[in-house]
């Protein structure tokens, strides 16, 4: 994994993590061309390993500036020094369980599973991008779920990290929901004690994308916003079902932000309308997937981005648009990242008789990505590391590299 652009108390951690590895490694190796001494070896093999210990704890004291320690789950627990703007403070139902989260992993086992009891069948969301935070609002059309016939209980359980996670209204079926009776919270929780299916789940929260150091769920990184939604991200943006067995079908995702910043606005599916609001200062776009997908597939991103654009035609003989963006500096590296798409596509109709099934195919590659790529569906993000090639400087290896990462995400 990649992190270019992430904060500079982030990029410390990392150079003190890449110290450990190195020391580490060259330890292990060290010990490993040595013959076997009985419990002496162990014990050198100890004290090398505390000394590295010592060594990552001494360059992380150093490096990083104290209030690294003030981050929790990406949120910041006090002032910080990463951003000016003023964020206005909102009044949080899911205030009070803040302080009940638990910082330590849950381990979760395969004996424990039980299929939901409603499953949500469609979505519909708006994100509203502001300079100091960003408002999105669900609907979750709920469904009863015919493998759920023998779990006892019929609660909704709907997964939110409320560290970044500000839930601002709840309702189902246009009420207003009361806690206590209606639903509870707990860490990480939000359960529905009454839902029944064809409601209509509504949720407004509030985010502050460019304190998400987690670099999970909708963050922002150097000029833009981009989402990271597997494994666990999706719950970092909104309350949701967010577990691969429960298949939505996005129907209406909008985003809207500032036009000059942010003139590139995308997310899975095919794009169904897009304009300009506040007498041009804003643009929105609305993006329309009809097909059902796993929440950490979801993909949602916002700059200010140049790009290339073709076309496929499938072996049925339908049209698809194909559009890679980048930072306009890398925009003439893009040329091979399109023909191996294309080489691709065609790959998968031939080798498995599979169409794409969309109008529509969009691949983004920045520095500001955190991880190396990610397949989500229709809209595949890079870092630019794995896709831009030179056609004048590149070398065989780096035009494998790129054919491969980009027939890996297409498939």
């Amino acid at each position: 994994m990649l992190f270019p652009e992430v904060p500079v108390t982030m990029r410390f951690a990392s150079t003190a993590i890449s110290i450990f590895l190195i020391s580490a490694r060259t330890t292990a190796f060290g010990l490993a061309k040595q013959p076997a001494r009985g419990a002496s070896a162990f014990s050198s093999r100890r004290r090398s390993q505390h000394s590295i210990v010592q060594t990552l704890g001494s360059v992380l004291s150093q490096q990083c500036p104290s209030n690294i320690y003030n981050y929790r789950g990406g949120a910041m627990l006090s002032t910080s020094t990463a951003s000016s703007a003023v964020v206005p403070t909102s009044t949080a139902l899911n205030s009070a369980v803040t302080d009940e989260t638990q910082t330590a992993p849950t381990e979760i086992f395969r004996k424990d599973y039980q299929p939901l009891p409603f499953t949500v069948a469609t979505v519909n969301m708006d994100f509203n991008i502001q300079d100091s935070k960003t408002v999105v609002t669900t609907e979750l059309t709920l469904m009863t779920n015919p493998a759920a016939a023998n779990v006892e209980s019929k609660e909704l359980v709907l997964d939110g990290d409320e560290t970044c996670v500000k839930l601002l209204s709840l309702s189902m079926d246009g009420k207003d929901l009361t806690e206590g009776i209606d639903y509870t919270l707990a860490p990480g929780k939000l359960t529905i004690l009454k839902p029944a299916a064809g409601s209509v789940i509504s949720t407004k929260v509030e985010l502050i994308p460019q304190e998400n150091t987690q670099l999970s769920g909708l963050y922002k990184s150097g000029p833009m916003y981009c989402t990271q939604c597997e494994a666990m991200g999706f719950r970092r943006i909104t309350y949701y079902p967010d577990r691969p067995d429960n298949m939505a079908v996005f129907e209406r995702v909008r985003i809207e932000a500032n036009a000059k910043e942010y003139p590139v606005l995308l997310s899975n599916g095919n794009l169904l309308e897009e304009g300009e609001v506040d007498g041009g200062e804003r643009r929105y776009a609305i993006w329309s997937d009809p097909f059902p997908k796993p929440s950490y597939l979801f993909a949602a991103v916002a700059g200010n981005l140049g790009s290339i654009a073709d076309s496929y035609t499938t072996t049925s003989g339908r049209n698809v648009k194909l559009q890679l963006y980048s930072e306009f500096a890398n925009v003439d590296k893009l040329a091979y990242a399109m023909d191996s798409l294309k080489r691709s596509m065609k790959w998968d109709e031939d080798r498995f008789n599979l169409e794409y099934d969309l109008g529509v195919y969009n691949i983004v590659a920045v520095d500001s990505f955190n991880m190396g790529a990610m397949e989500n569906k229709g809209l595949n993000v890079f870092n630019t590391a794995y896709v831009l090639a030179d056609e004048k400087t590149a070398t065989d290896v780096d035009f494998e590299r790129v054919e491969g990462v980009i027939g890996e995400l297409t498939f």
